[in-house]
């Protein structure tokens, strides 16, 4: 009875471990997936082997052509 016990629990154990390790692994390469399909969005590679990163928008201007100029100033007191 004991015996019996303790094998459905180190079975319960070992299938509640491997589980775990199966949906972690599953969640790590979709993850991996997600990376390598962001890294590719800018990147070309050419016949010769030459890959080119190029970045896409994420660097706009904050200001108007009418904005005016920048004046560096001195404080006077």
């Amino acid at each position: 009875m004991i015996i019996t016990g303790l094998i459905l629990f180190f079975a319960l154990i070992y299938l509640i471990v491997f589980l775990g390790i199966t949906i972690f692994k599953f969640k790590l390469r979709r993850m991996q997936r997600q990376a390598e399909k962001h890294a590719d969005e800018g990147r070309t590679q050419y016949a010769d082997g030459q890959i080119i990163y190029s970045k896409t928008g994420g660097n706009k201007k904050h200001f108007h052509q009418s904005d005016g100029e920048y004046v560096d100033y001195e404080e006077v007191e």
